[in-house]
């Protein structure tokens, strides 16, 4: 029975990846990015969530186990869920995207996840109460939600006093755009970075639909909310220092204008 679950998970997640990386961004490599996430539940993925978490465990001081009820918002193929379950989180995740969601289950059931814990819902309205959760994950999702604030302020209420909410995603205000794999001046109006995609043969209905998240505007949300928060710099490392090409640029900025490639904030609920 395993055996046959792992062929349709297989399967999908091809099918599913291959939408996204060749259909919808016109990546070259995107067969080798499918390879990879045939095998993104091991620790050894070239994204792999474990090294998000084990961060988190560090600048927190704590250690995920079956004390922690987590959510995992836009929970996309599952990569964050199995992590956290395998930490012996009491995991939950919601994720809106219907094909994903099957992935998910699939990918849950071999882990013998309870599946009833799995729903379908945006971020703008997760179905769980207030303070319920001990830890809210939310990676590379804010910048595909219909509202950044609505979103923030859900998981704000769903997560219990003193427990803590972690939130990545890009800075569109810097000249890397993360899904496309190119350098685009993300601070220019929307259509000029259309054009650029055009010319470069890309479709750009993907792009119409993220939105232009900062953490600037952020920040301004959580101001108003009930919570502290701390935004993760990382530092640079001796070997991107050694580059010459756009991401001299990139770093520049965020020198300059104090803008990162990638905001992570951790957030503490009050």
């Amino acid at each position: 029975m395993n055996q046959k679950i792992k062929t349709s998970l297989n399967n999908l997640i091809k099918q599913y990846y291959t939408n996204y990386y060749r259909d919808q961004l016109g990546l070259k490599d995107y067969q080798w990015r499918v390879k990879n996430r045939l095998n993104e539940d091991n620790d050894d993925f070239y994204y792999t969530a474990s090294k998000h978490i084990k961060k988190i465990e560090t600048l927190l001081n704590l250690r995920f186990d079956n004390r922690q009820k987590v959510l995992v918002v836009g929970a996309g193929t599952g990569i964050e869920m199995i992590q956290f379950a395998k930490k012996g989180c009491l995991i939950y995740g919601i994720e809106p995207d219907k094909k994903a969601l099957e992935i998910l289950k699939l990918r849950s059931q071999l882990q013998q996840l309870d599946q009833n814990k799995i729903k379908q819902a945006v971020a703008e309205k997760i179905p769980y109460p207030d303070n319920f959760f001990d830890f809210v994950y939310c990676w590379q999702v804010l910048e595909h939600v219909q509202n950044v604030e609505q979103s923030i302020r859900e998981m704000v209420r769903v997560t219990k006093p003193d427990g803590y909410i972690f939130i990545g995603c890009p800075d569109y205000r810097q000249i890397a755009e993360p899904h496309y794999k190119l350098y685009l001046p993300l601070f220019l109006p929307r259509w000029i970075n259309k054009i650029l995609l055009k010319l470069r043969g890309r479709k750009t209905e993907f792009f119409d639909t993220l939105q232009s998240v900062n953490a600037k505007k952020i920040r301004n949300i959580l101001r108003h909310c009930p919570v502290t928060m701390m935004q993760v710099i990382n530092t640079y490392t001796d070997k991107e220092l050694k580059i010459h090409d756009w991401r001299r640029l990139m770093f520049w900025i965020q020198e300059t204008f104090e803008i990162e490639q990638d905001q992570n904030w951790l957030i503490k609920k009050l």
